[in-house]
């Protein structure tokens, strides 16, 4: 079996040789061999697992990042990431009309191309729409779009103005999207809908994208803390194992009812997750002992 969605990068492929002399070829983001062989993600569909007992022989190959890589996830940040399983419901919205092609490629973070070559495995035909005009500003799909999409921003009070307290109360932004905040101002994670007035309030200087910030790294005191392994959290849009693989981090646990995986890992791979846009935080694994 060949791994052929040109969509998607998938960094390992495994061939299995059973004992019977048969071979499996399975695409992988992760491999890990323990008593049994397992796939920790396995994105072109379920395969039984398979006892090492059973296996004559395993080769790993890594397959090449294609051509157009950094220069596509420049401007698509979920440039051939695995497919959210809902998929299908933007599609259709496309193909409906509900939404225009390009409203849903600002919502998925994905090339516009890799959109219309995915839609016929799901029975869509986009072609006709790939080159649609853009919604209108104050259209109901624009409008969407705003709530939808969200990215980091510094805003920078005024000098003498309220402090940032007030300019967070007054813009109804919750505690929970500041990731940052100072006599200067404050920093957010913001979707278009927030950001827009924010130019408009009285005591706020300006506004930027934060594109260089770096998530916080919480810390366990040190008679607690588990040296070398860590909790990474990801972005409710983003999937902790891509995150996990551009950092070429192996994860041992995946958690995704809170979208989080734990990891050993080097302080240079701390750091560049620390970069990454879709790391909400890094937190020191810890142990705790309970008293009787």
């Amino acid at each position: 079996m060949d791994w052929s969605d040109s969509t998607v990068y998938v960094p390992y492929l495994a061939v299995i040789e059973l004992a019977d002399g048969e071979e499996r070829t399975h695409p992988a983001h992760f491999v890990t061999l323990t008593p049994d062989f397992v796939f920790v993600r396995d994105p072109a569909g379920r395969f039984e697992h398979h006892p090492t007992r059973e296996v004559r022989s395993i080769r790993i190959t890594v397959r090449d990042l294609p051509h157009d890589y950094d220069l596509l996830r420049a401007d698509y940040p979920h440039a051939y990431e695995p497919w959210h399983p809902f998929l299908v419901t933007d599609l259709r919205d496309v193909h409906d009309s509900s939404q225009s092609l390009a409203a849903i490629v600002r919502k998925l973070g994905r090339p516009p191309a890799h959109l219309v070559a995915k839609a016929p495995e799901f029975g869509y035909d986009l072609t006709g729409v790939a080159n649609t005009a853009d919604d209108e500003p104050g259209s109901l799909a624009a409008r969407f779009d705003e709530r939808a999409t969200s990215h980091d921003y510094l805003v920078f009070r005024k000098p003498g103005s309220a402090d940032p307290y007030q300019i967070l109360s007054r813009q109804r932004i919750g505690p929970d999207e500041v990731y940052r905040i100072g006599s200067w101002g404050f920093a957010a994670t913001l979707t278009g809908q927030q950001v827009r007035p924010l130019p408009k309030d009285p005591d706020v200087e300006t506004v930027e994208r934060d594109d260089d910030r770096l998530a916080p790294h919480f810390r366990v005191p040190p008679e607690h803390r588990v040296e070398g392994e860590y909790l990474v959290g990801v972005r409710p849009s983003g999937d902790p194992l891509t995150v996990a693989t551009r950092a070429g981090v192996s994860p041992r646990h995946v958690f995704g009812f809170i979208n989080t995986f734990g990891a050993a890992m080097t302080d240079a791979q701390v750091y560049a997750l620390r970069a990454d846009p879709d790391v909400v935080n890094i937190e020191d694994n810890g142990v705790y002992t309970v008293d009787d």
